[in-house]
């Protein structure tokens, strides 16, 4: 991209990056739920590239815990025609591991650690993990914020102000806020359907 004005359309599509066993989101957003129970095999990153390969339309990323560590992963190896669509991702608390995840996060942690080639944040409350992290947003290129600090003053591991891009994407952490605390009230047709992919 020529210029952060670039990176980001006023309209971009969503796409909700889910992990197989998380609890279903009520987020009525596009997911794909990836496949990570045998995480060396790369099912899960042919199913990324199934969403994407085709792809035309400006796309932003929404991950959540370990599906940020797939998506960050698979991201930094895809061809990058894969990428043309990818206006930027939201990554929500990556260190977050659920039930059962933690060998699948194991792995994915050990992937490469270079800048994504496009806009992105890492959004999480400060936890014990806030050095790791901050090494996964320096890593990966992302700013970082601290949720659990007032929007008007997220705490950051730049010292300048944040791109335009960046500040766009942090729109979308509601979404993550609003599927992460289920409503159960919300009728079942909110519940996003899953972009199909792969043949089982």
């Amino acid at each position: 991209m020529d210029s952060d004005s670039d990176a980001m359309t006023d309209h971009p599509h969503l796409l909700l990056v889910t992990v197989k066993g998380d609890p279903i989101l009520p987020c009525a957003v596009p997911r794909v739920e990836l496949d990570l129970s045998k995480f060396h095999n790369g099912r899960w990153a042919l199913q990324l590239d199934a969403a994407f390969a085709h792809r035309s339309a400006p796309t932003v990323i929404l991950a959540q815990g370990v599906a940020c560590l797939a998506v960050a992963w698979w991201a930094q190896l895809s061809p990058r025609s894969y990428l043309d669509a990818v206006r930027g991702a939201l990554f929500r608390s990556p260190l977050h591991i659920g039930f059962g995840q933690a060998a699948i996060a194991a792995s994915a942690r050990t992937g490469p650690l270079h800048r994504l080639p496009f806009p992105s944040v890492v959004a999480a409350d400060v936890t014990p993990y806030v050095e790791q992290l901050l090494a996964l947003a320096d890593g990966w290129g992302s700013r970082f914020v601290d949720t659990s600090a007032p929007i008007s003053d997220h705490p950051s591991n730049r010292r300048a102000v944040g791109t335009d891009a960046e500040d766009r994407l942090l729109g979308y952490l509601g979404l993550l806020d609003q599927a992460a605390a289920p409503d159960e009230n919300r009728p079942a047709a909110a519940i996003a359907p899953r972009v199909p992919l792969l043949q089982d």
